[in-house]
């Protein structure tokens, strides 16, 4: 690992330049641009709070923001490893014609996407006093907050990049995982509408654990749990060290399985 992140240091001038050409590829023939990072996830509030809180008729109070945050750790960790998946099979032409660090691939995607999900942050926090939330000490805690999760969102990205150039379905196999995770985990709904037998079992799911680094601070006001906060950073170190072992190991393969 310590190779990885000296290849890193070494090449961070490419990792720059590959995250500003993600950032200009992605929006470069769209018409509202950069505006769609926000747009998006606006639509998707937009439609999950009037669904939850007028027809199914949640009560949670300041339920959009209680929404909103949980929406926000969610994008932080799913859109970003979906997104990296491709990161190595999309740029098999480089690879293959010159040497590279291989992670600066999905590295850069990573780093691009999160560049979106801190203008998500800024614009939930700025939601806060319109949804009549306050403001408190506890969202200085964000920022360790999005250490988390990216630490976390980067270790899957590395996984499941190692996989893909193996088994190329495993892009379409992590989009229903995902699927799934998003209702089996307490993000439009709150923990408590759930009987009382099954909340432990919804406890443990790690997307719950991070949607709680983010909800806890902007919807609660408060700072989580020392325990909590301690199994968020375990998870996130053990699932990064994984990550950068198994990507590690099965890099130098990598031009074997790229036509």
């Amino acid at each position: 690992m310590s190779v990885q992140f000296r290849e890193i240091s070494a090449y961070r001038e490419l990792l720059w330049n590959l995250v500003l050409t993600e950032l200009k590829l992605r929006y470069r023939d769209s018409l509202l641009g950069f505006l769609w990072t926000i747009l998006n996830p606006l639509f998707s509030l937009l439609i999950l709070s009037f669904v939850f809180s007028k027809i199914i008729r949640f009560q949670v109070p300041h339920f959009t923001i209680f929404l909103f945050s949980g929406l926000a750790s969610w994008f932080m960790i799913q859109q970003t490893a979906v997104i990296a998946i491709g990161s190595i099979v999309n740029n098999q032409s480089l690879i293959k014609k010159i040497y590279v660090p291989k992670i600066v691939f999905p590295l850069s995607n990573v780093l691009a996407r999160f560049v979106d999900h801190g203008v998500l942050l800024v614009l939930l926090v700025g939601f806060m006093p319109v949804f009549g939330v306050r403001m408190g000490w506890s969202l200085l805690f964000l920022p360790v907050a999005v250490a988390l999760h990216f630490a976390f969102a980067l270790g899957l990205a590395l996984l499941l990049t190692t996989a893909q150039v193996r088994v190329r379905d495993t892009q379409n196999v992590a989009g229903i995982v995902f699927q799934a995770f998003f209702y089996l985990t307490p993000i439009i709904y709150p923990l408590e509408v759930l009987p009382e037998s099954l909340r432990p079992y919804f406890v443990l799911n790690p997307f719950y654990l991070f949607v709680r680094m983010i909800r806890e601070p902007v919807w609660g006001g408060v700072v989580p749990g020392a325990g909590a906060v301690a199994a968020a950073a375990g998870l996130a170190a053990v699932t990064l060290a994984l990550g950068l072992w198994v990507f590690e190991r099965k890099e130098k393969h990598f031009v074997y399985y790229l036509s």
